[in-house]
């Protein structure tokens, strides 16, 4: 039998980190972010990490804001309450407005931060699986338009 005792590795940012989402919307916290979208690991400062989750919200609230309305004028006044579909324990209009603010938040940080990587050989597999910040970004436009219940594409005859 061996001495040694595996620990949990220690969250890269502090329990409870989060940004509000606003009163209607829910919070994110900065660890369930990680943990999902895995994305630079702890090698992201606490406050880049928050200033991309910002932007996301603000962008994908600003995508809903007529939605929203339309749902406080109804009497809703948190998304948890605009339906009771759940997925896993969690509202579904939650999980998917999550994903929305996530991807965006990802595709930003995908954009202006590179992960550290110990060789080129390492880095040019990762780069080959992981997701781009062009998958991150429509994977968002496509969580903001099944919260609207429109489709994910428009087709035009020319």
């Amino acid at each position: 039998m061996s001495g040694f005792i595996a620990s949990p590795p220690k969250p890269a940012s502090p329990a409870g980190l989060k940004v509000i989402g606003g009163a209607f919307w829910p919070d994110i916290g900065l660890n369930d972010f990680r943990d999902t979208m895995r994305i630079g690991g702890s090698t992201i400062p606490d406050p880049r990490l928050i200033e991309a989750i910002e932007g996301a919200i603000i962008t994908v609230n600003g995508d809903l804001r007529d939605w929203r309305l339309d749902r406080l004028a109804e009497g809703h006044a948190l998304l948890s309450a605009v339906s009771p579909d759940e997925v896993n324990g969690e509202k579904a209009l939650v999980v998917i407005w999550k994903r929305a603010v996530m991807a965006f938040a990802a595709a930003d940080l995908m954009e202006t931060h590179r992960d550290v990587s110990a060789t080129n050989e390492g880095a040019k597999r990762a780069e080959e699986q992981a997701p781009t910040a062009c998958d991150h970004r429509r994977n968002g436009v496509h969580a903001i338009r099944d919260i609207l219940g429109v489709t994910r594409t428009t087709v035009e005859l020319i």
